[in-house]
């Protein structure tokens, strides 16, 4: 038996399964950058597993007693087969003995090889299912990156990650209202001192059971009492006993619930105009689904400035609905609730002050793109070193603005391609963050777009005249754009979302893009690994 290849041709599982059903004997040698690896194989099951950084196994562990030795040899295979089919490139080759190998290559694998081995077809199985959560989650995560509906906000969340590189500040919806700038906390320290007791109870009001519930249960688990209500009548109830109990709180509503008289789709507001005519203004955060121009002026008027999309939730799909929900609930925990906290308990600075804005990108000199890639290299410095989903979303915005004028990353679910945020020019003096939820492209039906998604390479060029394109620049406005980008994110070969850009404001060529797809796919390798991480831990906690 000769198998031999590269593992960007064959992926690792697809390798498992030729062997497990050859019942063969032997190893398989992955050779990386970072050493070599391998797997060996007794008559088609997994005895031994090791990655080219695996520790050897402490001899010692030969005296211990067979279940125990066996558990944690188990163990070990298990953590390397994780890291293992993640690799997207090496070179492979599996090597037929007739007698099971005591070493491979200078390793010595006597004590760390299972006498009973792992059957390979319930490994892929498990292995396959871990791959699918995390596409599912890295999917979750790119679209809560983009929570929060005002057009510069996503720079904000750049900025407090990477405060050094970051161009804009937050435009917020309620100028007025912001805390002094020497007072503002870093993400990871505690709040700035307040001016009075900090609230740490959440009335979280939301008429969807599931959601309500998982929502109230990762708050809680974060520390937050909270109480919890489905419809405005009993959150007024919930209000008033906090108040009769001296609670301080913070409120978390939907805006896209029924009001109590069934007039209307906006609850969210009623609960906060009856509690305001009970002179109870909690610091709010409201959540919905399609938070539009009109919906923030009128939340604006109530003094309200937080606001953030909930996710487009995938019910027919309930392991992506819980990863849509767990990826949000870590966004109010970590970002939002903290916002409010702030809020609650900080005197407002002058109004009148705005934030700077970017400028476009500027034709590329030769100059220009040696800074490009300066910077690109910067990028890929820190995508090697995810600390998070969001920042390695931060990342892709912040290379995109090196290439084009304006960037839409577009969110791959549903079997549609669904705008979620970006920067540049749009119509009307409208935000483009917010216009570009209103694009929606089927990925049934015949579209460049989804040429790349189904594909996973590149487009660059003249804009094709299809009817989705024509959608498309509809949308968001041709001006002095001929041509346009698109770059597809993939996390393990398959792609989440992709990346649009042009140039509207000068009409200039497209560059080569060699070193933003080089980013690109350096972010979704992030993804898999910032997942993968979180994954060996709980497997070596046991």
């Amino acid at each position: 038996m000769s198998l031999t290849g590269n593992l960007e041709d064959l992926p690792l599982l697809d390798i498992l399964q030729i062997v497990s059903f050859s019942k063969k004997t032997g190893h398989l040698s992955i050779g990386t950058p970072a050493g070599e690896g391998a797997i060996v194989f007794r008559d088609g099951f997994v005895v031994c597993c090791f990655t080219a950084d695996s520790p050897p196994l402490d001899p010692q562990v030969a005296q211990l007693p067979a279940a125990q030795r066996d558990a944690l040899i188990r163990k070990r295979i298990e953590v390397a087969l994780e890291r293992l089919i993640r690799l997207h490139e090496g070179q492979f080759n599996f090597s037929l003995t007739d007698e099971l190998p005591t070493t491979v290559g200078t390793r010595d694998i006597q004590h760390e090889t299972l006498g009973v081995g792992l059957n390979p077809q319930e490994l892929v199985l498990d292995l396959a299912r871990g791959i699918d959560e995390d596409r599912r989650n890295s999917s979750a995560a790119i679209e809560v990156a983009f929570a929060r509906p005002e057009e510069d906000s996503f720079e904000e969340d750049l900025t407090q990650a990477f405060p050094s590189e970051a161009r804009l500040t937050a435009l917020d919806l309620e100028p007025a209202a912001e805390m002094p700038a020497e007072a503002a906390p870093t993400p990871a320290a505690p709040s700035a001192p307040a001016s009075r007791a900090q609230p740490h109870t959440v009335l979280l009001v939301d008429d969807e059971d599931d959601v309500r519930q998982l929502l109230a249960d990762r708050i809680a688990g974060a520390g937050y009492e909270v109480a919890q209500a489905e419809d405005p009548d009993l959150a007024l109830k919930q209000a008033q006993q906090l108040r009769s109990a001296g609670v301080e709180f913070l409120l978390v509503v939907d805006l896209g619930m029924p009001t109590s008289g069934g007039a209307s789709f906006q609850g969210g507001f009623e609960v906060i105009k009856r509690l305001a005519k009970m002179h109870l203004r909690p610091a709010t955060l409201i959540m919905s689904e399609s938070p539009t121009p009109a919906v923030q002026a009128r939340a604006r008027q109530m003094g309200i400035r937080h606001l953030v999309f909930k996710p487009g939730l995938s019910k027919l799909d309930p392991e992506q609905f819980r990863a849509d929900m767990t990826a949000f609930a870590a966004r109010i925990i970590e970002q939002e609730l903290p916002r409010l906290t702030r809020r609650a308990a900080v005197v407002p600075k002058p109004a009148g002050e705005r934030p700077t804005t970017a400028e476009p990108a500027l034709p590329a000199s030769d100059d220009e793109i040696s800074r490009q890639f300066a910077v690109l290299q910067r990028n890929l410095e820190e995508l090697r070193r995810p600390e998070s989903a969001n920042h390695v979303s931060a990342l892709i915005m912040k290379a995109a603005r090196e290439f084009f004028e304006r960037a839409v990353l577009f969110l791959v679910k549903n079997e549609e391609a669904r705008g979620l945020g970006g920067f540049g020019r749009a119509p009307r003096e409208q935000k483009i963050g917010l216009l570009v939820r209103e694009v929606v492209v089927p990925l049934k039906e015949p579209s460049v777009l989804r040429e790349v998604v189904v594909s996973g390479r590149s487009f660059a060029g003249p804009s094709p005249e299809g009817r989705w394109e024509q959608y498309l620049l509809g949308k968001i406005g041709r001006f002095k754009s001929d041509g346009f980008a698109l770059v597809p994110l993939l996390a393990h070969r398959e792609t989440i979302a992709v990346l649009f850009g042009d140039n509207p404001e000068t009409g200039r060529e497209l560059g080569r893009l060699d070193a933003l797809e080089v980013v690109i796919s350096q972010a979704g390798i992030a993804f898999e690994n910032v997942f993968l991480q979180r994954k060996l831990e709980m497997l070596q906690q046991g």
